[in-house]
């Protein structure tokens, strides 16, 4: 089964830029202590909410029965300033060796993925790296290195702008499909980087339920769209 974990790693080594020979060694160093665990360890703060069920249909619907959505739990982290909102079904999933200077995984019952990720990088925005398409492209080239695959092709992408008033940082967001010897699978990726620290949130799903079903789609673009980073004043 395709590892989120892993995946995210090589997308976190694809957002790195090039760098001078004289610095190599020390950023090599870096990532071999992190590869063996030896980072910084991070619990992340998971505060469930005790919300209601929000009744969806009004009372005028007919026929007397009212739809609920899931109640919603939060993914936060104070230290590495982060959240967003997934329904309240999903599980913690371990992962008994660390890759990543901070990691949080979820899975839920019908087998959707979700990983959060935080590695440091050398650049101070997403723009410094490149453009939306060139990011995009960079990123499907590392998946299409993975053993197995057979094919990447793109779904959608796109933008956000950075707002400096309202001190919010930029996002890209990236959505392809992948064959490979594991199955079918689409992926949804948030990417941002903020005080020199890349965030990936990736949402995993099998590409027969995102493209058969609405209630995927819709879950999957809901998370991703909830996930922001908080940039310190």
């Amino acid at each position: 089964m395709q590892s989120v974990a892993l995946t995210a790693a090589l997308l976190a080594a694809a957002l790195q830029p090039p760098i001078s020979s004289s610095s190599a060694t020390q950023l090599q160093r870096r990532h071999v202590l992190s590869a063996a665990g030896l980072a910084v360890s991070v619990s992340p703060l998971v505060r469930l909410r005790a919300a209601r069920a929000e009744e969806v249909a009004s009372s005028s619907a007919g026929a007397g029965a009212s739809a609920t959505a899931l109640p919603l739990a939060e993914l936060a982290d104070k230290e590495f300033g982060y959240r967003l909102e997934y329904p309240a079904d999903w599980k913690a999933a371990g992962k008994p060796v660390k890759t990543h200077l901070h990691e949080a995984l979820l899975s839920s019952p019908g087998g959707l993925k979700l990983g959060v990720t935080v590695d440091p990088v050398v650049i101070d925005s997403l723009e410094a790296f490149g453009t939306l398409d060139q990011v995009t492209e960079r990123v499907l080239a590392v998946e299409t290195t993975r053993d197995g695959v057979n094919s990447v092709i793109l779904r959608t992408n796109a933008a956000q702008a950075a707002d400096a008033a309202r001190r919010t940082p930029s996002y890209y967001t990236i959505e392809y499909a992948t064959d490979s010897s594991r199955g079918k699978k689409l992926f949804s990726c948030k990417y941002c980087i903020a005080g020199r620290r890349l965030y990936v949130l990736q949402l995993q799903a099998k590409l027969d339920d995102f493209d058969g079903d609405e209630a995927v789609r819709a879950q999957v673009r809901s998370i991703v769209g909830s996930f922001e980073v908080i940039v310190a004043s």
